[in-house]
Protein backbone atom coordinates (compact mmCIF):
# COMPACT_ATOMS: atom_id res chain seq x y z
CA UNK A 1 0.00 0.00 0.00
CA UNK A 2 1.32 3.42 -0.94
CA UNK A 3 1.85 6.09 1.66
CA UNK A 4 0.15 9.40 1.21
CA UNK A 5 2.45 12.08 -0.12
CA UNK A 6 1.61 14.37 2.82
CA UNK A 7 2.88 11.79 5.35
CA UNK A 8 6.18 10.93 3.65
CA UNK A 9 8.21 13.61 5.39
CA UNK A 10 6.32 13.76 8.68
CA UNK A 11 9.31 12.47 10.64
CA UNK A 12 11.45 15.06 8.91
CA UNK A 13 9.33 18.10 9.72
CA UNK A 14 8.75 17.17 13.36
CA UNK A 15 12.44 17.48 14.18
CA UNK A 16 13.38 20.64 16.10
CA UNK A 17 16.53 20.84 13.97
CA UNK A 18 14.32 21.08 10.88
CA UNK A 19 12.46 24.03 12.40
CA UNK A 20 15.76 25.72 13.23
CA UNK A 21 17.20 25.22 9.73
CA UNK A 22 14.04 26.44 7.98
CA UNK A 23 13.86 29.50 10.23
CA UNK A 24 17.51 30.27 9.53
CA UNK A 25 16.95 29.88 5.78
CA UNK A 26 13.97 32.23 5.91
CA UNK A 27 15.92 34.75 8.01
CA UNK A 28 18.80 34.54 5.51
CA UNK A 29 16.41 35.38 2.69
CA UNK A 30 15.01 38.34 4.65
CA UNK A 31 18.45 39.65 5.58
CA UNK A 32 19.77 39.35 2.03
CA UNK A 33 16.69 41.00 0.56
CA UNK A 34 16.80 43.87 3.04
CA UNK A 35 20.53 44.48 2.49
CA UNK A 36 19.99 44.39 -1.27
CA UNK A 37 18.13 47.69 -0.92
CA UNK A 38 21.30 49.35 0.38
CA UNK A 39 24.26 47.56 -1.15
CA UNK A 40 24.88 44.53 -3.36
CA UNK A 41 28.07 43.54 -1.51
CA UNK A 42 26.23 43.64 1.81
CA UNK A 43 23.46 41.45 0.39
CA UNK A 44 25.98 38.91 -0.88
CA UNK A 45 27.74 38.99 2.50
CA UNK A 46 24.45 38.29 4.28
CA UNK A 47 23.67 35.46 1.87
CA UNK A 48 27.10 33.90 2.41
CA UNK A 49 26.64 34.14 6.19
CA UNK A 50 23.35 32.33 5.78
CA UNK A 51 24.92 29.61 3.68
CA UNK A 52 27.69 29.28 6.26
CA UNK A 53 25.05 28.77 8.93
CA UNK A 54 22.38 26.73 7.13
CA UNK A 55 24.53 24.12 5.34
CA UNK A 56 26.09 22.75 8.56
CA UNK A 57 22.61 22.70 10.09
CA UNK A 58 21.40 20.58 7.18
CA UNK A 59 24.26 18.16 7.79
CA UNK A 60 23.31 17.89 11.47
CA UNK A 61 19.69 17.29 10.46
CA UNK A 62 20.68 14.51 8.07
CA UNK A 63 22.87 12.80 10.67
CA UNK A 64 20.28 13.13 13.42
CA UNK A 65 17.60 11.39 11.36
CA UNK A 66 19.60 8.20 10.84
CA UNK A 67 18.04 5.26 12.65
CA UNK A 68 19.74 4.14 15.86
CA UNK A 69 20.30 0.51 16.72
CA UNK A 70 18.41 -1.09 19.57
CA UNK A 71 20.02 -0.33 22.91
CA UNK A 72 22.07 2.57 21.50
CA UNK A 73 21.13 5.98 22.96
CA UNK A 74 22.29 7.75 19.79
CA UNK A 75 25.08 9.65 21.50
CA UNK A 76 27.60 8.72 18.79
CA UNK A 77 25.32 10.12 16.08
CA UNK A 78 24.76 13.34 18.01
CA UNK A 79 28.50 13.73 18.52
CA UNK A 80 29.21 12.95 14.86
CA UNK A 81 26.59 15.49 13.79
CA UNK A 82 27.96 18.26 15.99
CA UNK A 83 31.61 17.60 15.11
CA UNK A 84 30.70 17.52 11.43
CA UNK A 85 28.76 20.74 11.81
CA UNK A 86 31.73 22.39 13.51
CA UNK A 87 34.19 21.22 10.85
CA UNK A 88 31.88 22.27 8.02
CA UNK A 89 31.37 25.70 9.58
CA UNK A 90 35.11 26.26 9.92
CA UNK A 91 35.64 25.14 6.31
CA UNK A 92 32.93 27.46 5.00
CA UNK A 93 34.34 30.39 6.98
CA UNK A 94 37.77 29.73 5.48
CA UNK A 95 36.36 29.46 1.97
CA UNK A 96 34.40 32.70 2.30
CA UNK A 97 37.30 34.71 3.69
CA UNK A 98 39.84 33.36 1.20
CA UNK A 99 37.82 33.43 -2.01
CA UNK A 100 35.20 36.17 -1.65
CA UNK A 101 36.46 39.65 -2.39
CA UNK A 102 34.78 42.16 -1.75
CA UNK A 103 33.10 41.12 1.50
CA UNK A 104 31.38 43.30 4.07
CA UNK A 105 32.66 41.68 7.27
CA UNK A 106 30.33 43.62 9.55
CA UNK A 107 27.24 42.44 7.68
CA UNK A 108 28.61 38.91 7.43
CA UNK A 109 29.23 38.55 11.16
CA UNK A 110 26.07 40.36 12.23
CA UNK A 111 23.96 38.12 10.00
CA UNK A 112 25.77 35.02 11.25
CA UNK A 113 25.24 36.01 14.88
CA UNK A 114 21.59 36.81 14.20
CA UNK A 115 21.12 33.38 12.64
CA UNK A 116 22.72 31.76 15.67
CA UNK A 117 20.24 33.65 17.84
CA UNK A 118 17.45 32.04 15.79
CA UNK A 119 18.38 28.78 17.52
CA UNK A 120 17.74 30.32 20.92
CA UNK A 121 14.49 31.84 19.69
CA UNK A 122 13.14 28.56 18.32
CA UNK A 123 14.08 26.70 21.50
CA UNK A 124 12.50 29.42 23.65
CA UNK A 125 9.26 29.26 21.64
CA UNK A 126 9.20 25.48 22.01
CA UNK A 127 9.72 25.84 25.76
CA UNK A 128 6.86 28.35 26.00
CA UNK A 129 4.65 26.00 24.00
CA UNK A 130 5.41 23.16 26.41
CA UNK A 131 4.62 25.35 29.42
CA UNK A 132 1.15 26.16 28.05
CA UNK A 133 0.19 22.48 27.85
Amino acid sequence: MKKKSSNRFGFFTKSPIFRIVTTQAFATFLASASWLVFDRVAAISALLAGITCVLPGCYTLAVSLRPVTKGDPGLIQALRGELGKFALTISLFALVFVFVKPLNELVFFSTFIGLQLCIAGILWLGYRRLLKR
